[in-house]
């Protein structure tokens, strides 16, 4: 089975055939990749990294299984996606909270509950290939990006058209989770990105006005 090149976009074709026979109408709203830098990325990577490295993790994605033969990530622990007290986890929380907090007063909205967060690392040839998530946003970290490192690809389901993103180290990116993406296989020798989902709410900003912006992890709240 061929894998990548223009043949994995055959789906694509098939979608927008099926679809344009169904008689739904589309109707366009603008919608947005927010992309900004991490606080403190030089400060943090290296300790991040660390733990990373030191962390016992069997965990990996694909490989030889003929059933996931689009993926394989030589390193993650997506197991312990919902666990926020691994080392690397409670260095990296502070700053992630700040950038969230600048990306949820851009967007309007009032709360977030933050459900999983987890590392992955790419070797050279490896790849996460076409999937969505789960929750209102996901986004991608990316803490250890060299030069030649496979960037982020997503289609809006609107048009089907293909994004790439241009993103360079100590960048983050949050995008709507129906949003189909993939990391391409990776042409660099090591790249190291940190993922998560959240779900968000608008709350009663409407009527109460404009509060400060709270987070929740597992059910409670983090001032």
């Amino acid at each position: 089975m061929k894998l990548f090149g223009k043949s994995e976009e055959r789906w694509v074709t098939a979608l927008r055939r099926y679809r344009s026979s169904k008689g739904i109408k589309r109707i366009k709203v603008s919608d947005c990749v927010c992309q900004a830098k991490i606080f403190d990325h030089v400060r943090i990577r290296d300790k991040i990294l660390f733990e990373i490295e030191r962390d016992v993790c069997s965990e990996t994605s694909g490989g030889d299984e003929p059933y996931n033969v689009s993926d394989r990530v030589s390193k993650l622990d997506w197991t312990k996606a919902d666990d926020f007290n691994r080392p690397w986890v409670k260095i990296f929380l502070p700053h992630f909270k700040k950038t969230m907090n600048s990306f949820l007063a851009e967007m309007g909205y009032a709360l977030y509950d933050l459900d999983q967060m987890w590392y992955q690392q790419y070797l050279e040839g490896d790849t996460h290939g076409w999937h969505t998530h789960g929750g209102s946003y996901t986004g991608v970290y990316y803490l250890e990006f060299p030069a030649g490192s496979s960037k982020t690809q997503l289609y809006s389901p609107f048009d089907f058209k293909k994004h790439t993103i241009k993103a360079k180290e100590g960048d983050i990116i949050f995008f709507p989770t129906h949003f189909i993406h993939r990391g391409p296989p990776n042409t660099s020798e090591k790249k190291t990105i940190v993922s998560f989902n959240f779900k968000i709410d608008f709350a009663d900003r409407a009527v109460s006005g404009v509060k400060p912006i709270q987070e929740r992890v597992d059910g409670y709240i983090l001032e």
